[in-house]
């Protein structure tokens, strides 16, 4: 079959013809950013806690700063692809942000609730996520899945830059219908500790 030397612009719903290199050497490469094809068509949401902050937390429970909950009828899996922590203020109490997943067999049916965040479509659209992002959320009993990030004992006045922790989670965390994730700390208490998390997922018919 001939194929096309140089790049090819291509509607939905027509045939190409493959693509080949100057030396007639076949290309197999990526043209796009990995999530770009994702992101066009719709299927990445974005959603991050208040820039006023909020505290981590000491214990995991059933209370979390951030969560992500799939309805049971939203007929699509969340496929976790990043999360992040921004210091806002405060002391930061020592220890670790976990990854709970909260199943559907644990959860028994029982919604996660708590402060909508506003989810963001990825192509700049005004179109609605299936998935509910949530602050200050209650949650029924989970299981620690992953680490998330460390939490040193950072100040205001450190000598450290403050930072921003990222986590590729890159679909290794998938919430189906009538589950959900939550990010909690097990930490000291520190003094009036206070971080911005933010979440970047996909919704993938299931």
């Amino acid at each position: 079959m001939a194929k096309l030397v140089g790049p090819q612009t291509l509607a939905d719903g027509n045939t190409g013809e493959g693509r080949i290199g100057r030396g007639g050497e076949e290309i197999s490469s990526q043209l796009n950013a990995p999530l770009y094809e994702l992101a066009k068509r719709g299927n990445v949401f974005s959603g991050a806690t208040a820039v006023t902050g909020v505290a981590p937390g000491t214990a995991i429970g059933t209370t979390a700063a951030f969560a992500l909950f799939n309805p049971s009828n939203s007929g699509v899996d969340l496929v976790v692809l990043k999360a992040s922590m921004s210091y806002l203020s405060g002391t930061l109490g020592i220890g670790f942000v976990n990854w709970i997943y909260h199943t559907s067999s644990v959860q028994a049916g029982v919604a996660i609730t708590g402060t909508a965040i506003t989810a963001v479509c990825g192509n700049g659209s005004n179109r609605a996520a299936a998935g509910k992002p949530l602050t200050t959320a209650t949650v029924v009993a989970g299981v620690l899945t992953r680490l998330f990030a460390n939490l040193p004992p950072m100040l205001a006045t450190s000598v450290l830059t403050p930072w921003r922790l990222e986590d590729d989670v890159d679909g290794a965390l998938v919430v189906p219908p009538g589950a959900g994730v939550s990010l909690q700390a097990t930490a000291g208490a520190g003094t009036a500790p206070l971080v911005i998390y933010g979440c970047t997922w996909a919704e993938v018919p299931n």
